[in-house]
Protein backbone atom coordinates (compact mmCIF):
# COMPACT_ATOMS: atom_id res chain seq x y z
CA UNK A 1 0.00 0.00 0.00
CA UNK A 2 1.25 3.61 -0.97
CA UNK A 3 0.27 6.33 1.68
CA UNK A 4 1.13 9.51 0.77
CA UNK A 5 1.28 11.57 4.17
CA UNK A 6 0.31 15.33 3.34
CA UNK A 7 -0.06 17.45 6.74
CA UNK A 8 -0.23 21.35 7.70
CA UNK A 9 1.72 22.22 10.96
CA UNK A 10 -0.21 22.16 13.86
CA UNK A 11 -0.01 25.58 15.39
CA UNK A 12 2.12 25.83 18.33
CA UNK A 13 2.82 22.45 18.33
CA UNK A 14 4.76 20.99 15.43
CA UNK A 15 5.97 22.41 11.88
CA UNK A 16 4.43 20.71 8.80
CA UNK A 17 7.13 18.98 8.10
CA UNK A 18 7.66 17.39 11.42
CA UNK A 19 4.07 16.52 11.38
CA UNK A 20 4.43 14.65 8.55
CA UNK A 21 7.60 12.66 10.01
CA UNK A 22 5.49 12.00 13.39
CA UNK A 23 3.26 10.30 11.25
CA UNK A 24 5.64 7.85 9.12
CA UNK A 25 7.88 6.79 12.05
CA UNK A 26 4.26 5.66 13.18
CA UNK A 27 3.06 3.54 10.71
CA UNK A 28 7.29 2.46 10.58
CA UNK A 29 6.66 0.86 13.74
CA UNK A 30 3.63 -1.43 12.42
CA UNK A 31 6.43 -3.18 10.10
CA UNK A 32 3.50 -3.49 7.64
CA UNK A 33 3.91 -3.59 3.75
CA UNK A 34 3.67 0.12 3.55
CA UNK A 35 5.72 2.54 1.56
CA UNK A 36 5.28 6.00 2.67
CA UNK A 37 6.10 9.25 1.28
CA UNK A 38 6.29 13.06 3.25
CA UNK A 39 4.63 15.56 1.65
CA UNK A 40 4.24 18.80 4.05
CA UNK A 41 1.78 21.65 3.29
CA UNK A 42 0.60 24.90 4.09
CA UNK A 43 -2.71 26.72 2.94
CA UNK A 44 -1.32 30.19 2.18
CA UNK A 45 -0.21 30.49 6.45
CA UNK A 46 2.54 30.12 8.36
CA UNK A 47 4.69 27.41 6.84
CA UNK A 48 4.51 28.75 3.58
CA UNK A 49 7.77 29.81 2.71
CA UNK A 50 9.63 26.53 4.07
CA UNK A 51 6.93 24.42 2.34
CA UNK A 52 7.54 26.10 -1.11
CA UNK A 53 11.34 25.66 -0.10
CA UNK A 54 10.83 21.67 0.44
CA UNK A 55 9.42 21.46 -2.81
CA UNK A 56 11.03 23.45 -5.13
CA UNK A 57 14.55 24.49 -3.51
CA UNK A 58 14.46 28.00 -3.28
CA UNK A 59 17.03 30.56 -2.39
CA UNK A 60 16.61 31.18 1.53
CA UNK A 61 17.06 35.15 2.25
CA UNK A 62 17.65 36.46 5.87
CA UNK A 63 16.59 40.06 7.72
CA UNK A 64 15.85 42.00 10.33
CA UNK A 65 12.22 43.35 10.42
CA UNK A 66 9.64 45.42 13.08
CA UNK A 67 7.83 42.80 14.71
CA UNK A 68 3.83 43.16 15.45
CA UNK A 69 4.81 45.15 18.58
CA UNK A 70 7.53 47.82 16.61
CA UNK A 71 10.32 45.09 18.13
CA UNK A 72 12.72 44.11 16.21
CA UNK A 73 12.27 40.46 14.72
CA UNK A 74 14.52 38.09 12.93
CA UNK A 75 12.59 37.44 9.37
CA UNK A 76 13.10 34.98 5.97
CA UNK A 77 11.69 34.86 2.62
CA UNK A 78 12.61 32.65 -0.05
CA UNK A 79 13.38 33.99 -3.54
CA UNK A 80 12.99 31.65 -6.86
CA UNK A 81 16.42 30.26 -8.40
CA UNK A 82 15.87 33.42 -11.42
CA UNK A 83 15.36 35.97 -8.10
CA UNK A 84 12.22 37.23 -10.12
CA UNK A 85 9.81 35.09 -7.71
CA UNK A 86 9.88 36.03 -3.54
CA UNK A 87 7.70 33.91 -2.01
CA UNK A 88 7.17 35.77 1.97
CA UNK A 89 4.46 35.12 4.74
CA UNK A 90 3.50 37.46 6.79
CA UNK A 91 3.44 35.51 9.54
CA UNK A 92 7.26 35.83 9.58
CA UNK A 93 6.99 39.97 10.70
CA UNK A 94 3.33 39.77 11.95
CA UNK A 95 2.28 36.86 13.14
CA UNK A 96 0.86 35.43 16.67
CA UNK A 97 3.37 33.38 17.53
CA UNK A 98 5.68 36.33 17.68
CA UNK A 99 3.92 37.27 20.19
CA UNK A 100 3.65 35.61 23.89
CA UNK A 101 -0.37 35.58 24.81
CA UNK A 102 0.01 38.50 27.57
CA UNK A 103 1.37 40.47 24.24
CA UNK A 104 -1.70 39.93 22.06
CA UNK A 105 -3.44 42.71 21.19
CA UNK A 106 -4.92 43.61 17.94
CA UNK A 107 -5.43 47.29 18.96
CA UNK A 108 -1.64 47.81 18.84
CA UNK A 109 0.15 45.90 16.52
CA UNK A 110 0.87 46.40 12.77
CA UNK A 111 1.87 45.32 9.76
CA UNK A 112 4.72 47.42 8.99
CA UNK A 113 7.79 44.22 8.92
CA UNK A 114 5.59 42.86 5.91
CA UNK A 115 5.94 45.80 4.05
CA UNK A 116 9.58 45.94 5.10
CA UNK A 117 10.45 42.51 3.74
CA UNK A 118 8.46 43.56 0.35
CA UNK A 119 10.39 46.54 0.14
CA UNK A 120 13.58 44.24 0.85
CA UNK A 121 12.83 41.63 -2.24
CA UNK A 122 12.33 44.17 -4.62
CA UNK A 123 15.73 45.75 -3.77
CA UNK A 124 17.06 42.45 -4.69
CA UNK A 125 15.03 42.23 -7.94
CA UNK A 126 12.10 40.57 -7.13
CA UNK A 127 9.64 41.45 -9.85
CA UNK A 128 6.61 39.21 -8.52
CA UNK A 129 5.71 39.13 -4.59
CA UNK A 130 3.67 35.30 -3.85
CA UNK A 131 2.35 36.92 0.00
CA UNK A 132 1.08 34.10 2.37
CA UNK A 133 -1.36 35.29 4.65
CA UNK A 134 -2.39 33.54 7.91
CA UNK A 135 -1.53 33.27 11.20
CA UNK A 136 -1.35 36.88 11.76
CA UNK A 137 -1.35 39.06 15.31
CA UNK A 138 -3.02 42.26 13.41
CA UNK A 139 -5.96 43.75 12.08
CA UNK A 140 -4.81 46.69 10.86
CA UNK A 141 -5.96 46.32 6.83
CA UNK A 142 -2.19 45.94 6.00
CA UNK A 143 -1.82 49.74 6.26
CA UNK A 144 1.29 48.81 8.37
CA UNK A 145 2.85 47.11 5.20
CA UNK A 146 1.42 50.13 3.14
CA UNK A 147 3.33 53.04 5.18
CA UNK A 148 6.83 50.90 4.63
CA UNK A 149 6.24 51.15 1.49
CA UNK A 150 5.74 54.84 0.93
CA UNK A 151 2.15 55.33 1.60
CA UNK A 152 1.14 58.29 3.99
CA UNK A 153 -1.44 58.14 6.92
CA UNK A 154 -2.54 61.75 8.63
CA UNK A 155 -4.23 62.28 11.73
CA UNK A 156 -6.80 65.33 12.16
CA UNK A 157 -3.95 67.35 12.99
CA UNK A 158 -2.18 66.62 9.49
CA UNK A 159 0.69 64.90 11.35
CA UNK A 160 1.85 61.46 9.42
CA UNK A 161 1.82 58.15 11.21
CA UNK A 162 1.79 54.53 11.33
CA UNK A 163 -1.61 53.22 12.01
CA UNK A 164 -2.43 49.93 14.37
CA UNK A 165 -5.79 47.70 14.57
CA UNK A 166 -6.84 50.15 17.28
CA UNK A 167 -6.10 53.98 15.21
CA UNK A 168 -7.22 53.01 11.87
CA UNK A 169 -10.19 55.75 12.94
CA UNK A 170 -7.82 58.19 13.41
CA UNK A 171 -6.92 57.86 10.02
CA UNK A 172 -8.36 61.37 7.57
CA UNK A 173 -6.48 61.18 4.88
CA UNK A 174 -4.44 58.28 2.92
CA UNK A 175 -2.00 59.76 0.54
CA UNK A 176 -0.02 57.65 -1.83
CA UNK A 177 3.20 57.13 -3.33
CA UNK A 178 4.35 59.66 -5.47
CA UNK A 179 5.51 56.41 -7.62
CA UNK A 180 4.68 52.88 -6.97
CA UNK A 181 7.31 50.15 -8.75
CA UNK A 182 5.71 47.73 -11.45
CA UNK A 183 5.00 44.64 -9.72
CA UNK A 184 2.80 41.78 -9.96
CA UNK A 185 1.47 40.32 -6.63
CA UNK A 186 -0.41 37.10 -5.66
CA UNK A 187 -2.08 36.73 -2.66
CA UNK A 188 -2.71 32.99 -0.70
CA UNK A 189 -5.55 32.69 1.39
CA UNK A 190 -6.46 29.73 3.59
CA UNK A 191 -10.16 31.74 4.74
CA UNK A 192 -12.87 32.75 2.05
CA UNK A 193 -14.18 36.06 5.06
CA UNK A 194 -15.01 39.42 4.37
CA UNK A 195 -13.66 42.65 5.92
CA UNK A 196 -16.50 43.75 7.91
CA UNK A 197 -19.75 41.99 9.25
CA UNK A 198 -20.17 39.22 11.36
CA UNK A 199 -18.16 36.45 9.15
CA UNK A 200 -15.68 39.34 8.50
CA UNK A 201 -12.09 39.76 9.87
CA UNK A 202 -12.46 41.50 13.34
CA UNK A 203 -15.88 39.21 14.73
CA UNK A 204 -14.38 36.13 13.63
CA UNK A 205 -10.46 36.70 14.35
CA UNK A 206 -9.85 39.29 16.76
CA UNK A 207 -10.74 37.41 19.99
CA UNK A 208 -7.95 34.49 19.22
CA UNK A 209 -5.72 37.46 18.86
CA UNK A 210 -6.26 38.87 22.17
CA UNK A 211 -9.37 41.16 21.69
CA UNK A 212 -11.99 41.41 24.08
CA UNK A 213 -15.59 42.56 23.00
CA UNK A 214 -15.18 46.12 23.21
CA UNK A 215 -11.76 45.98 20.91
CA UNK A 216 -13.47 43.85 18.30
CA UNK A 217 -16.03 46.39 17.99
CA UNK A 218 -13.73 49.19 17.72
CA UNK A 219 -11.80 47.18 15.28
CA UNK A 220 -14.65 46.82 13.21
CA UNK A 221 -15.33 50.49 13.53
CA UNK A 222 -12.30 51.33 12.73
CA UNK A 223 -12.54 49.35 9.51
CA UNK A 224 -15.44 50.58 8.33
CA UNK A 225 -13.91 54.47 8.44
CA UNK A 226 -10.79 53.11 6.80
CA UNK A 227 -13.09 52.10 3.87
CA UNK A 228 -15.13 55.02 3.50
CA UNK A 229 -11.91 57.11 3.30
CA UNK A 230 -10.26 54.15 0.71
CA UNK A 231 -13.46 54.13 -1.65
CA UNK A 232 -13.09 58.13 -2.27
CA UNK A 233 -9.00 56.92 -3.72
CA UNK A 234 -9.83 53.98 -5.52
CA UNK A 235 -12.41 51.00 -5.97
CA UNK A 236 -12.69 48.64 -2.43
CA UNK A 237 -13.34 45.11 -2.63
CA UNK A 238 -14.77 45.23 1.42
CA UNK A 239 -17.01 41.85 0.63
CA UNK A 240 -14.68 39.78 -1.83
CA UNK A 241 -14.32 36.38 -0.46
CA UNK A 242 -10.54 36.13 1.16
CA UNK A 243 -10.54 40.37 2.29
CA UNK A 244 -10.90 39.52 5.75
CA UNK A 245 -8.19 37.24 6.51
CA UNK A 246 -4.87 37.88 8.27
CA UNK A 247 -6.56 41.13 9.69
CA UNK A 248 -7.87 42.54 6.44
CA UNK A 249 -4.20 42.10 4.96
CA UNK A 250 -6.15 40.58 2.19
CA UNK A 251 -7.85 44.02 1.48
CA UNK A 252 -5.00 46.04 2.38
CA UNK A 253 -2.82 44.28 -0.81
CA UNK A 254 -5.69 44.56 -2.87
CA UNK A 255 -6.20 48.16 -2.30
CA UNK A 256 -2.52 48.99 -1.95
CA UNK A 257 -0.48 46.39 -4.17
CA UNK A 258 -3.26 46.13 -6.66
CA UNK A 259 -3.05 41.73 -5.78
CA UNK A 260 -5.06 39.01 -6.77
CA UNK A 261 -6.29 36.38 -3.88
CA UNK A 262 -6.18 32.77 -4.63
CA UNK A 263 -6.82 30.14 -2.46
CA UNK A 264 -3.80 29.68 -0.75
CA UNK A 265 -4.30 25.40 -0.27
CA UNK A 266 -4.83 25.38 -4.32
CA UNK A 267 -1.62 27.40 -5.02
CA UNK A 268 0.72 25.45 -2.78
CA UNK A 269 -0.96 22.01 -4.36
CA UNK A 270 -0.23 23.30 -7.76
CA UNK A 271 3.13 24.85 -7.39
CA UNK A 272 3.99 21.44 -5.33
CA UNK A 273 2.94 18.91 -8.36
CA UNK A 274 0.71 17.36 -5.47
CA UNK A 275 -1.40 15.92 -8.53
CA UNK A 276 1.76 13.47 -9.67
CA UNK A 277 1.74 12.45 -6.05
CA UNK A 278 -2.17 11.72 -5.39
CA UNK A 279 -1.39 9.19 -8.79
CA UNK A 280 1.15 7.24 -6.78
CA UNK A 281 -0.91 7.12 -3.47
CA UNK A 282 -3.55 4.72 -2.42
CA UNK A 283 -4.27 6.06 0.77
CA UNK A 284 -3.61 10.17 1.54
CA UNK A 285 -3.03 10.81 5.56
CA UNK A 286 -3.42 14.23 6.15
CA UNK A 287 -4.13 16.49 9.10
CA UNK A 288 -3.76 20.06 10.92
CA UNK A 289 -4.07 21.58 14.40
CA UNK A 290 -8.13 21.22 14.72
CA UNK A 291 -10.43 20.05 12.36
CA UNK A 292 -14.06 22.25 12.69
CA UNK A 293 -16.71 24.04 10.65
CA UNK A 294 -13.89 26.07 9.14
CA UNK A 295 -12.45 23.36 7.73
CA UNK A 296 -14.72 23.19 4.73
CA UNK A 297 -13.79 27.14 4.20
CA UNK A 298 -10.67 26.78 1.79
CA UNK A 299 -8.34 24.82 4.93
CA UNK A 300 -5.91 22.29 4.08
CA UNK A 301 -7.87 18.99 4.53
CA UNK A 302 -10.60 20.51 2.57
CA UNK A 303 -8.14 20.93 -0.19
CA UNK A 304 -6.58 17.94 0.01
CA UNK A 305 -9.98 15.96 -0.29
CA UNK A 306 -10.45 18.45 -3.60
CA UNK A 307 -7.75 17.53 -5.23
CA UNK A 308 -7.50 13.30 -3.78
CA UNK A 309 -8.90 11.76 -6.80
CA UNK A 310 -11.00 10.07 -4.47
CA UNK A 311 -8.85 7.98 -3.13
CA UNK A 312 -9.53 7.65 0.62
CA UNK A 313 -8.39 10.18 2.65
CA UNK A 314 -7.77 10.02 6.54
CA UNK A 315 -7.37 13.03 8.93
CA UNK A 316 -5.31 13.19 12.70
CA UNK A 317 -6.11 16.31 14.25
CA UNK A 318 -4.98 17.88 17.46
CA UNK A 319 -8.86 18.08 18.15
CA UNK A 320 -12.18 16.95 15.75
CA UNK A 321 -14.68 19.54 16.47
CA UNK A 322 -16.95 18.49 13.63
CA UNK A 323 -19.79 16.55 13.31
CA UNK A 324 -20.13 12.89 11.16
CA UNK A 325 -22.19 14.88 8.69
CA UNK A 326 -19.86 17.31 8.33
CA UNK A 327 -16.69 14.76 8.21
CA UNK A 328 -18.87 13.24 5.63
CA UNK A 329 -19.52 16.46 3.62
CA UNK A 330 -16.16 17.07 3.52
CA UNK A 331 -15.42 13.73 1.92
CA UNK A 332 -13.10 12.23 4.56
CA UNK A 333 -13.05 8.73 4.99
CA UNK A 334 -11.79 8.69 8.68
CA UNK A 335 -10.83 11.61 10.95
CA UNK A 336 -8.84 10.90 14.44
CA UNK A 337 -7.89 13.44 17.79
CA UNK A 338 -4.27 12.56 18.68
CA UNK A 339 -5.08 13.18 21.95
CA UNK A 340 -4.25 10.22 23.86
CA UNK A 341 -5.96 11.53 27.37
CA UNK A 342 -7.13 14.79 29.50
CA UNK A 343 -4.52 17.04 29.49
CA UNK A 344 -3.96 21.11 29.59
CA UNK A 345 -3.15 22.81 26.22
CA UNK A 346 0.41 23.22 26.73
CA UNK A 347 0.75 19.63 27.52
CA UNK A 348 -0.98 18.87 24.09
CA UNK A 349 1.19 20.93 22.52
CA UNK A 350 4.59 19.41 24.18
CA UNK A 351 3.36 15.65 22.88
CA UNK A 352 2.26 16.51 19.69
CA UNK A 353 4.74 14.41 17.87
CA UNK A 354 4.48 11.42 20.51
CA UNK A 355 0.64 11.30 19.89
CA UNK A 356 0.91 12.13 15.78
CA UNK A 357 2.95 8.99 15.96
CA UNK A 358 0.71 6.86 18.71
CA UNK A 359 -2.24 7.64 16.72
CA UNK A 360 -0.37 6.34 13.26
CA UNK A 361 0.81 3.73 14.86
CA UNK A 362 -2.78 2.68 15.78
CA UNK A 363 -4.14 3.27 12.58
CA UNK A 364 -0.88 0.73 10.53
CA UNK A 365 -2.26 -1.56 12.94
CA UNK A 366 -5.99 -1.36 11.47
CA UNK A 367 -4.54 -1.33 8.14
CA UNK A 368 -2.48 -4.38 7.89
Amino acid sequence: MNILIACDSFKDGLPALAVCQAIERGLQHCKGPFSTRIFPLADGGEGLSEILDFHLGLKKVSLQVQGPLHHPVSASYHLSHDGKIAFLEMAQAAGLQLLSPELRNPLKTNTFGVGQMIHHALDHGAERIVLGLGGSATNDLGTGMAAALGWQFLDQNGLVFTPTGGSLGEIQQIIPPKSRVPLSVEVMCDVTNPLLGPNGAAQVYARQKGADDAAIKHLETGAAHFIQLASGLQSTHADQAGAGAAGGMGFGAQFFLQARIKRGIDAVLDLSHFDLQVVWADLILTGEGRLDSQTAQGKLIAGVVSRSAQKPVVALCGAVDASPQELKDLGLQSAFSIAQKPCTLPEALAATAENLEKTAFQIGQLLR
